[in-house]
């Protein structure tokens, strides 16, 4: 798997009178892991879904492998963007290993080649393939399921990977054993991931940079160990502060 970059050049994103995004720049470089870290309501997870076009721009470009996404097939850019979110989306009828499959399908792979993959997608994200394979989604556990809705992300090979609370439904324990488990996966694969969370401890654990986003605008964009050492506004010197004082999970 190789990386490809993602760019957002003075993008601005309003739904009615509310004007969620407010001429945003960030470039998130091949391989890199970014977090776009804030609360609820502050566009994060809207300037995720512009990547793949679940959402349009009203102004601005948004670029994924140095070419605009507005020029892209809607449906041949998502094939070349994995996309995982907390809900997961997992079809219920279909057994774990399908679901795996499925846009490896869609793309014409042969069974043998879709077989193949989801067997080692799975490996990969730390399930039996020959158990879990043959289950529904309902006959999983919570953090079972997140790690499905990761292999099968990545199923198809994609150049970006776009992540949007995966963790946020799974309980503490699981949800720190699958974050080291996602980190030291990254960076093996070297791979773009562009990851959402409102979870300081989670943002510092993942990030190779975090991107801070509050009222709209990108308030910061550093390592974590910078951000720590010099937040440049009081927003962020907030979320940093309050996350040192959490009890840990």
């Amino acid at each position: 798997m190789s990386g490809a970059s993602i760019e957002f050049r003075r993008v601005s994103k309003a739904f009615g009178d509310r004007r969620v995004l407010r001429e945003v720049s960030l470039e998130i470089r091949a391989g890199e892991t970014c977090v776009l870290l804030g609360p609820s309501g502050c566009g994060k997870t809207t300037l995720l879904r512009l990547v793949n076009r679940l959402e349009e721009a009203d102004s601005g470009e948004v670029l994924f492998a140095g070419r605009e996404v507005a020029r892209w097939d809607p449906v041949a850019l998502r094939r070349r963007i994995g996309y995982a979110i907390q809900s997961v989306g997992l079809f219920p009828h279909l057994p774990v290993r399908a679901n795996v499959e499925l846009v490896p399908r869609l793309l014409g792979w042969t069974r043998e080649r879709r077989r193949a993959r989801a067997i080692e997608m799975l490996r990969l994200v730390g399930l039996d393939p020959e158990d879990v394979g043959r289950r529904k989604p309902h006959q999983l556990s919570g953090g079972q399921r997140q790690r499905v809705g990761v292999a099968r992300a990545l199923a198809a090979d994609p150049e970006a990977l776009l992540l949007d609370e995966p963790f946020g439904a799974v309980d503490p324990i699981a949800r720190g054993r699958l974050q080291s488990e996602f980190r030291s996966l990254s960076r093996r694969l070297g791979m773009t991931v562009l990851f959402v969370t409102h979870d300081v401890r989670e943002a510092f654990r993942l990030a190779d940079r975090i991107a801070v986003v509050a009222e709209g605008v990108i308030q910061q964009v550093a390592p974590p160990a910078k951000l720590r050492s010099a937040p440049a506004s009081g927003i962020v010197e907030a979320l940093v502060r309050g996350a040192e004082t959490e009890p840990a999970p």
